[in-house]
């Protein structure tokens, strides 16, 4: 059965157990995106009048990395870019409440043995079920899969104003190494970011 994002009528009291965690399937990605659109404001303000252009961008992105790492060459690589997202039962349905990736990437890969390391992005819960746990059981999923890929530890970004962000990932076990100021197109507002990892 496709899950979908369509917004619960009243609020239900949410059980652990019944939050399924899986990949993402193709006819999902919609869900996905829409998800996201809505966590990172995207459907807010000024912005709201593009929230159809930002839906079809993310989607579109989604769908071509994932197809370029199932059609790799390479076996090993098909596994290492994985975007899940938590579905939970509701009047029959499967809706999609959230949703996160996480994939090998590579530093310093301009050097004679580039270095591999594992990074979670995008996770984004839906305002209905948010502080309930869903987030936590998409980061331990990728958690368990990090070490099935023979890896030890995990990392990610997260800014550095995001309190709620920052103290759900310290209570996981994250630790900050290092902070970097992004780029804006304020000049008077240097947003930072932390990098944080953890060792599974």
């Amino acid at each position: 059965m496709t899950a979908n994002t369509a917004h619960i009528a009243q609020p239900i009291a949410l059980d652990p157990h019944q939050i399924e965690i899986r990949a993402v399937r193709e006819e999902e990605i919609h869900c996905v995106a829409e998800i996201i659109t809505r966590s990172f404001h995207f459907d807010r303000g000024w912005m709201g009048w593009f929230t159809p252009l930002f839906k079809l961008g993310i989607a579109e992105d989604l769908r071509h990395r994932l197809r370029s790492h199932a059609t790799s060459a390479n076996p090993a690589k098909s596994q290492q870019q994985v975007c899940s997202i938590a579905v939970y039962p509701d009047r029959g349905q499967m809706r999609v409440i959230g949703t996160i990736e996480v994939g090998v990437r590579i530093n310093n890969y301009r050097q004679t043995t580039p270095q591999r390391y594992v990074y979670i992005s995008n996770l984004a819960v839906s305002r209905d079920f948010r502080r309930r746990g869903v987030a936590i059981e998409l980061i331990t999923s990728c958690e368990q899969l990090t070490k099935t890929w023979g890896y030890s530890k995990i990392h990610l970004h997260v800014m550095a104003n995001n309190e709620r962000g920052r103290n759900l990932y310290q209570k996981l076990g994250y630790e900050i190494v290092s902070s970097e100021f992004v780029w804006s197109i304020l000049p008077w507002h240097r947003p930072e970011r932390l990098f944080l990892c953890k060792n599974l």
